[in-house]
């Protein structure tokens, strides 16, 4: 089933329409032939994206909105071409504002960038990525070290002066990725960062799942075990479209403190994932289908009444 949504509300006529289930099943397969214009065009804006930000930000200019405009747009448009849509929830965070994530992919950087541009923190096997190592750095993203926890902690604390600046800082406390439909254990220490600059800390849930099957979690986007970034893209190129759905939360007090934030914002993003699943059987709900029939009914009946 698909959940079809035009506009921001449903007319009154709207009709519940069954998705054919052999639709369903043959749409959402992967297709080798969707790799024929994904991977030129994936390519051809990766050639024009790095040198543009090679120059821009390869002259010593410090992270701005102009910056992170330029990187929102780049995420945008790579989303787009691997066929991955975006269904957000929820009141979009204002800097400044820490964001804390349950962690699929990759994928969640391009996405959370997308919809409100900041700065990350990651895993420091990241920065050796060739050429996305780069541009995360020119980024201002900052690469924990998770063998080394003293550097880790002084890192954490320069994040701090992002938010202190009045921008969006995202982290991922997990500090490893998962197949999206539970989250692990929250570490505490990224949440000391929001702790320091007194700002507040929104939950924000992901999910990858299937266009056509609302509620079902996607088994390729997750980035886990040992799989390699050319290995994963060169299946995702080939992928049926997807949804991503991010969720955001009510912002939490930093006077909670590292840990009461850590399982709090863990227990939210679960239920929040929990509720997702539980929305997996939806009718496709389409009042625009019959709007050209029901227009031109309307009329023979304003006709014959005349």
């Amino acid at each position: 089933m698909i959940f079809r949504r035009r506009r921001s509300t449903f007319s009154r006529h709207a009709q519940l329409i069954p998705y054919p289930s052999d639709r369903i099943l043959r749409r959402s397969k992967p297709r080798f032939y969707r790799r024929f214009w994904r991977v030129p065009a994936l390519s051809l804006h990766l050639a024009i994206a790095f040198p543009l930000s090679w120059w821009y930000y390869g002259r010593g200019r410090e992270i701005d909105v102009h910056a992170l405009g330029v990187f929102r747009w780049w995420c945008g448009v790579a989303l787009r071409i691997l066929g991955i849509r975006l269904r957000v929830a929820g009141p979009l965070p204002q800097a400044p504002m820490m964001l804390a994530a349950n962690h699929v992919s990759y994928l969640d950087i391009l996405a959370l960038a997308a919809i409100q541009p900041g700065q990350f923190v990651a895993k420091k096997e990241m920065e050796s990525w060739p050429l996305f190592g780069r541009l995360a750095r020119r980024l201002g993203t900052f690469f924990i070290d998770r063998g080394d926890a003293r550097a880790s902690q002084r890192l954490l604390k320069d994040a701090a002066q992002v938010l202190r600046e009045g921008r969006i800082l995202t982290i991922f406390p997990e500090g490893t990725t998962s197949d999206g439909t539970d989250v692990g254990d929250f570490f505490a220490a990224p949440f000391e960062t929001a702790v320091t600059a007194e700002t507040m800390v929104v939950p924000v849930t992901l999910r990858y799942e299937d266009v056509l099957r609302p509620g079902h979690a996607d088994r390729i986007c997750p980035f886990i075990g040992e799989d390699t970034l050319a290995g994963h893209l060169w299946r995702l190129t080939a992928s049926a479209p997807l949804t991503l759905r991010v969720h955001f939360g009510m912002p939490l007090s930093p006077q909670l403190g590292r840990r009461e934030l850590a399982k709090e914002t863990q227990r939210l993003i679960r239920e929040s994932l929990r509720r997702m699943e539980e929305g997996a059987a939806i009718t496709c709900l389409d009042p625009h289908r019959h709007r050209l029939r029901d227009a031109w009914e309307a009329w023979r009946r304003r006709g014959s009444s005349r």
